[in-house]
């Protein structure tokens, strides 16, 4: 195999003469920058149009009144209580009001009656993550569920919204929170609250031309669960929803109804309690839902999913997809799966529970091809112990990961696997501890993801983006492929398009944005520089070459992240609270 990395997976040029960087990719920035604090890449289809999606929004709207501006403690902390009282915020004061709306401290404090969760429902909520997708020179947010609020004279930005996938008709899909309403409720103290509530948990979504189409669960109970993960050409949508519930959940989501059993509060509240409360108190982690791994069901019984809409939006069928484990007579257990992409041949892949080692009592995710009523599993677990698929592309090649263990520890290994010729294989990385995870692949059999690059044992290991050649089995570096003086370093490839065009994470070292828009300072009136995570669009350059970069002078560092960072940040990947709670 041939493999270009810089040596020891380091990106520090401690030598001379650094190894090969590329200019064969220009990085484009997407222009994200004025709408949050991060940004990451999503998808990105055959015409250059990208799904994005931002954490910590810039300006998020105050809801002044269900502030209790006659606190003394927080009047004290205000520059302008006055003028912040009647809508007319500062600088300065957005910071505080939205540290104070925000915090975890705040559900403990004395300002308002304790809920019996850990989420207080008199506070406003606030949406983390929003999505946009980017055609050319425009900038369109994605909206999901969201309503205006005549309150706020807008959108009411409580409902976290993540774009996950993008066809060539530029329509796209993903999933959201529904937004959170305003109801009175006079307790039996007399007293005059107002409860922040919700219709459902999460919900999958399409958006065509701006219009927003519901992807719904084939059982809605208490709003039921559904993700739209990928659409093909075809408006075929793949993901995965609620098709059960739990026994005797519906018993509980009875004794809502009963006034007397729930106490001395709204029913609508109520039901969030249990959405809540069942899923873990899972309010507020779309930032983590670049990752894979969720809980553990409590309320609903989880499939994957295929919904067939035509170009107009309208849904024309729903099909239940089956898993990998054919249970033993008597065997009630529920056993679930989920479906990460999809192509143009309606195929798709993801995960399902299955048996480990055949042995009927350890039951683990494995990668699964979902091909009409059939479940093929492809990851041997002799030596893998789960794996996943994440996407696919028309010449029915699946790329992913499997886990395995190396020198005791445990490793994730990226796998390409030729589902027509039914071949696996893992392609050499990095190294031979680096985990590495394959998350694209287009139509000309490149392959892009990220990988680790650090060799130490000890400590968080970073990790860059890679491309993956599959017809001249070739593995680059990705951040080798850019000139010498760019100041992003490419930390997760997320997409390709059949004109290798690469949609990525990268990390830059800049002025850290405070949530008001403003350059964030510290005590002395400084400003503060750290690594912020950032979309790109990496383009080829034609005729493109990779350059040596020589170095004259003292030893320089790209000022750059690691994708452990983009992790603690990203939903939202993005990247969000909303993937924590979906576990299949």
């Amino acid at each position: 195999m041939k493999i270009n990395r810089l040596a020891s997976g380091l990106t520090l040029c401690a030598l001379t003469v650094c190894s090969a960087q590329a200019a064969k990719y220009e990085v484009v920035e997407l222009p994200l920058r004025d709408k949050g604090v991060n940004s990451y890449a999503r998808a990105i289809n055959d015409k250059g149009d990208v799904a994005a999606s931002i954490s910590d929004p810039f300006d998020p709207p105050i809801d002044v009144d269900l502030i209790d501006f006659e606190n003394e403690t927080l009047i004290n902390l205000l520059t302008d209580a006055d003028g912040a009282s009647v809508g007319n915020i500062n600088d300065d004061d957005l910071l505080i009001l939205y540290s104070f709306i925000t915090s975890d401290a705040t559900t403990s404090s004395t300002f308002y009656p304790q809920s019996n969760d850990s989420t207080n429902p008199f506070l406003q909520q606030i949406a983390r993550v929003q999505s946009y997708v980017l055609e050319n020179t425009e900038v369109e947010e994605k909206f999901g569920f969201d309503v205006i609020d005549q309150d706020l004279q807008g959108y009411t930005k409580s409902a976290d919204t993540l774009t996950t996938g993008i066809n060539n008709f530029s329509a796209t899909v993903g999933f959201a929170e529904a937004p959170f309403y305003k109801i009175n409720y006079r307790n039996e103290d007399g007293l005059n609250l107002q409860y922040h509530v919700q219709d459902f948990l999460v919900r999958g979504f399409m958006d065509i031309n701006g219009v927003t189409i519901e992807v719904p669960p084939i059982e809605d109970l208490l709003g039921g669960i559904s993700v739209a993960n990928d659409i093909n050409d075809s408006f075929e949508v793949a993901g995965y929803g609620s098709v059960d519930y739990v026994d005797g959940f519906d018993d509980v989501v009875d004794v809502c109804d009963d006034k007397n059993e729930r106490g001395d509060i709204p029913l609508e509240y109520c039901l969030r309690q249990l959405r809540d409360q069942y899923q873990n108190n899972i309010r507020g982690r779309l930032a983590n839902a670049v990752g894979n791994r969720y809980p553990i069901d409590q309320t609903f019984k989880r499939r994957a999913i295929i919904w067939e809409f035509n170009a107009s939006g309208e849904l024309l069928n729903s099909r239940e997809l089956g898993t990998l484990i054919e249970p033993a007579p008597g065997d009630e257990t529920f056993y679930g799966s989920r479906a990460n992409a999809i192509n143009n041949n309606g195929i798709a892949v993801g995960v399902s529970n299955d048996y480990y080692q055949d042995s009927q009592s350890v039951v683990v995710n494995k990668a699964a091809v979902f091909d009409g009523d059939e479940v093929v599993g492809f990851v041997s677990d002799e030596e893998y112990i789960e794996s996943t698929a994440l996407d696919i592309n028309d010449n029915d090649m699946v790329v992913g990961y499997a886990n395995i263990i190396i020198n005791g520890t445990s490793r994730n290994k990226f796998f390409v696997y030729d589902y027509r010729g039914d071949v696996l294989d893992f392609p050499d990385d990095f190294f031979e501890s680096s985990s590495s995870v394959a998350r694209g692949i287009n139509n000309n059999g490149l392959v892009v993801g990220e990988g680790q690059i650090d060799t130490d044992l000890i400590g968080t290991r970073r990790s860059e983006a890679f491309l993956y050649d599959i017809n001249s089995d070739e593995f680059t570096n990705v951040n080798e492929l850019l000139s010498c003086d760019t100041p992003y370093t490419i930390v997760q490839g997320v997409d390709i398009n059949d004109n290798d065009e690469i949609t990525a994470t990268a990390v830059i070292y800049r002025e850290r944005t405070a949530i008001n828009g403003e350059l964030a300072l510290d005590a002395r009136g400084n400003t503060i520089f750290e690594n912020m995570s950032v979309a790109v669009k990496l383009v080829p350059i034609p005729g493109g070459s990779i350059d040596d970069c020589h170095l004259t002078t003292e030893v320089i560092e790209r000022k750059g992240g690691s994708i452990y960072y983009l992790l603690g940040l990203a939903l939202f990947g993005f990247y969000g609270r909303l993937r924590q709670k979906l576990k299949s």
